[in-house]
């Protein structure tokens, strides 16, 4: 017998161990590093080349900026040295995750490989190691994005998930360790337990010398209190053993009380320690159930993609901190979006009480391979993750990438898979497919469904569709008569979200000269001379000031979309697109830092089991108007709320309190409507409404407000005002600005929708004309902007969300203006036209406009001319059809009158007319 002690020298990190016990060691670190574009090296001609460091764990991509796109074969090479080993141990070699093929070398002997990118794999390498230096050669091979197949694999037939969109992610990029263990170990230990306290323990190990072995157990509670201490027998049966225990009224696991036992399973001198939870997760009644009770889900899709590291975990501090900042924003779960997350992912989600939603990456194409590399993925997730109580929820595929459910076979392969990882995945659920519009469910445990929608733009498409998904409509299962709907699955929205663009650090990161695909609205690469060159600087101090008014905008929809999801009974929960911006993608609820967005601390309180949603019946009001808010309460904690008052404030001086009666669990329900006469104001202005349910010992339960926009009585100003309408499509607003102003053929103010060789006429003689721009409008052929409808090019913001800016200094919005952007004030009133391909350099005269994603496709709203002798507006806001019923369109229109004869009317774009 050989003595017991092991030295391990770790040459590169200079890291020496002694040891006469089992143990692990961390072989994170630099490695040596090379490239093999033309595959010509082998195991055997690694000597004498110029290899470069690389650090582990970490993808070639995140480290070296040359090998950003790279992707095919690469070589990594570790020297260690080892004296006197024991026979009675075996050296374990561990890669958590390498991305892709990897094929394992010690001392130049071939030890074995692996294919997959997300999951562990180890192999035992005692018998290829000696006294003295070691070396370990790992050969990484990532297809290539090429039609034609590397090394036998095409990408498009492995799982990678959103790797295209971003970054790809290539070699050892998660811990490699060497482990030291006795002959016989316990390889893996499953725990399922029951929240009355049954727990089945089923484990393998590495080696059967008795069909009886003797094990000791002991199992701590959350309080670090023994509630377990035994030995017992096991038999084995195929290297594997199963017994049960019970313990007594077990703490449950939730996410306020993340309750974690911990089992010490001891075989000999080998002990494993594990830790678990008791809780359960149902869908039933159309409702998610947490231990028992009803679920309102708060969920964030998350990318799990970093800074620096890209796929790479950066600590686990890191992702103790980015989950706490979820749960601060009220989140209880976030999705890990078509990745196979780190294991500390878990690890923390179980510790902090975070609720996790986990996908098969895609791969490209279906084929029958492709399919079973899926089905070998996600066994091997739930092999790795099985312990994790954190681990709710499964998804197979999203929004059919990867799959034709068209098609007969495939639709047949999803209904099976799913039967199958349902009964694998014992207590959780199992979505088959994440769904989105022109695809749909056949079999599955939640009916959840995306949409995106620019808001205000698209509030009203917005509130349709949710209406359509609450009904239950026949398209979100397959119409071919194979779906397999029990009209039970809780209906949930698990994807929606607009762009909030993020703050800029002086030095750029490096995906700033990327975008997705050949998507103009995606690329960051020259924002700051867009900027400029679109003279935003008038509007905007600098940039950063332009992303905290995008921030702002981007709340004002989410809380929009949110409370309609709240108030909307059948709905279950929701997924906001997303927990973080990643690189260019810039929906973010914190940016691609962890820094939270402007709005944190306001959309934490509609992030809560119970919510108050005040919904107006309109935003725009004269000063002296009655209001009127219909007031919802979404109750869905634990708490009795059979007696409580909703307070409200409008200010300091105006307030009251509705009496409420009990709330029904698990519901929401209508519980008045607010309705007060504002009051007479000096000056338009937008109001805030404060509102906190109270419960009946005087706690404050939940609080929200709503901002509404009072604005001033316009003054009796009469003036002569000319309407140029040869085609009478504009009878009706003539008719309501009549009302308003004198209607005279003499007018040197002509309200226009078209620019003819009449009013070009009246332009040379000195009129002002206000062309009120819609899809009849025609242009100058000599004017190089176009006439766009928003329905084109992007420009719905419905993806990539727009912005919507004007110049508030300017004396057009005098009086109307809130903020640098407009919001739900132009609710009714909002352009659905854009003037377009308005040269940077005419853009000074762009009083009103919008730019979508990355400051592209800036359009104008608002454009000012001078034209021959006159003055020339064009406005693509639809005041025409607004005028006689908002209050915003009216005041806006009297503004537009009053500026285009004002002195401030310093037009430098000149159209010269002969």
């Amino acid at each position: 017998m050989l003595k017991m002690s092991v030295k391990i020298l770790i040459v590169l990190s200079l890291l020496m161990i002694q040891t006469t016990y089992s143990q692990t060691v961390s072989l994170n670190g630099e490695w040596d590093f090379i490239t093999d574009p033309n595959r010509e090296l082998t195991v055997n001609s690694l000597e004498n080349i110029n290899w470069r460091i690389a650090v582990v764990p970490l993808s070639w991509q995140a480290q070296f900026t040359d090998l950003r796109d790279y992707q095919g074969i690469a070589w990594y090479r570790k020297i260690f040295s080892v004296d006197e080993i024991d026979d009675s141990k075996v050296f374990l070699l561990k890669f958590n995750a390498v991305d892709y093929l990897s094929k394992l070398y010690i001392n130049k002997n071939f030890v074995g490989q692996n294919e997959g990118g997300y999951t562990p794999f180890e192999f035992d390498i005692t018998q290829f190691l000696h006294s003295g230096e070691n070396e370990i050669v790992l050969r990484v091979m990532d297809p290539m994005k090429e039609e034609n197949p590397t090394e036998g694999i095409s990408f498009w037939h492995i799982p990678h998930g959103k790797q295209t969109w971003y970054v790809q992610n290539s070699g050892i990029w998660q811990n490699v360790s060497l482990s030291i263990k006795p002959f016989q170990h316990v390889k893996q230990l499953h725990i399922t337990p029951t929240n009355n306290g049954n727990v089945v323990f089923d484990g393998n190990i590495s080696k059967t010398i008795n069909e009886v072995e003797e094990i000791r157990i002991q199992i701590i509670d959350p309080n670090g209190i023994e509630v377990l201490n035994e030995r017992r027998t096991i038999r084995l049966i195929d290297n594997t053993f199963h017994f049960e225990e019970v313990i007594s009224n077990p703490l449950l696991w939730s996410f306020d009380s993340p309750n974690l036992y911990t089992i010490t399973l001891m075989l000999g001198e080998n002990s494993i320690d594990e830790k678990f939870g008791f809780r359960s997760i149902e869908a039933k009644n159309s409702k998610l159930y947490l231990n028992g009770k009803p679920l309102y889900l708060i969920a964030a899709l998350d990318q799990d993609y970093y800074p620096e590291t890209i796929y790479t975990t950066p600590s686990e501090e890191y992702l103790h901190n980015e989950m706490m900042k979820a749960k601060q924003l009220g989140l209880n779960m976030l999705r890990c979006h078509i990745k196979v997350p780190d294991p500390l992912y878990l690890k923390v989600a179980d510790e902090v009480g975070l609720l996790v939603w986990y996908e098969v990456p895609n791969w490209g194409q279906f084929t029958n391979e492709a399919a079973a590399r899926g089905s070998r993925l996600l066994d091997k997730m739930l092999e790795r993750d099985w312990n994790h109580p954190s681990l709710v929820i499964l998804s197979l595929i999203n929004e059919s990438w990867g799959i034709d459910l068209q098609k007969k076979e495939q639709r047949a392969w999803l209904l099976k898979e799913f039967d199958r990882v349902k009964q694998k995945a014992v207590g959780r659920l199992v979505v088959d497919n994440s769904v989105c519009w022109g695809n749909f469910h056949l079999k599955t445990d939640i009916n959840d469904y995306h949409t995106y929608w620019a808001i205000p733009e698209n509030k009203n498409q917005f509130d349709k569709t949710i209406k359509e998904v609450a009904a239950r409509p026949k398209w979100l299962f397959s119409e071919f008569g194979d779906s397999q709907e029990s009209g039970d699955e809780p209906l949930l929205i698990s994807e929606f979200g607009n762009w909030g663009l993020p703050k800029l650090p002086e030095r750029l990161p490096w995906w700033f000269e990327r975008q997705f695909l050949d998507i103009e609205v995606s690329m960051p690469k020259g924002t700051h001379d867009r900027f400029i060159e679109h003279n935003l600087d008038r509007v905007f101090e600098n940039y950063n000031k332009l992303a905290e008014e995008s921030q702002r905008a981007q709340f004002r929809a989410l809380k929009y979309e949110i409370e309609k999801l709240r108030m909307t009974p059948e709905i279950q929960g929701y997924v906001i697109t997303e927990f973080t911006d990643i690189n260019w993608e810039s929906n973010g609820l914190l940016d691609m830092w962890r820094n939270f967005k402007i709005y944190a601390d306001e959309l934490q309180l509609i992030q809560q089991q119970d919510v108050i949603i005040p919904r107006p019946v309109k935003y725009n009001y004269w000063s002296g108007e009655e209001i009127q808010i219909d007031l919802y309460i979404s109750h869905y904690s634990n708490r009795d709320l059979a007696d409580q008052k909703l307070e409200w404030n409008l200010g300091d001086e105006i307030n009251g309190s509705i009496d409420i009666g009990g709330l029904i669990s698990a519901d929401v329900t209508k519980v008045n409507s607010l309705k007060l006469t504002l009051p007479e104001v000096l000056k338009s202005e937008k109001v805030k409404i404060d509102l906190k349910l109270i419960d009946k010992n005087g706690n404050e339960i939940a609080k929200n407000f709503v901002e509404l926009f009072v604005f001033k009585k316009p003054e009796e100003q009469k003036r002569e005002i000319s309407v140029y309408d040869p085609a009478n499509n504009l009878n009706s607003f003539s008719n309501s600005l009549s009302n308003d102003h004198y209607l005279s053929e003499s007018s040197d103010i002509v309200i226009a929708i078209i620019i003819d060789s009449k009013v070009l006429d009246m332009l040379k003689k000195g009129k002002s004309i206000i062309c009120l721009v819609d899809s009849t409008t025609k242009l100058p052929e000599f004017f190089t902007g176009k006439i766009i409808s928003r329905n084109e090019e992007w420009l719905d913001g419905n993806w990539a969300t727009n912005l919507n800016w004007l110049r508030d200094d300017n004396l057009l919005f005098n009086d109307i203006s809130f903020e640098k952007t407009f919001g739900f004030e132009i609710s009714q009133t909002i352009p659905k036209i854009v003037l377009t391909e308005i040269p940077p350099e005419n853009f000074e005269d762009v009083l009103a406009g919008m730019f979508v994603g990355w400051l592209h496709k800036n359009s104008a709203y608002v454009f000012q001319i001078k034209a021959g002798k006159g003055n020339l507006i064009f406005c693509t806001f639809p005041l025409a059809e607004n005028y006689p019923t908002d209050p915003f369109a009216k005041r806006f229109l009297q503004n537009l009158i009053s500026y285009i004869q004002s002195d401030q009317f310093k037009p430098s774009t000149i159209w010269t007319l002969n």
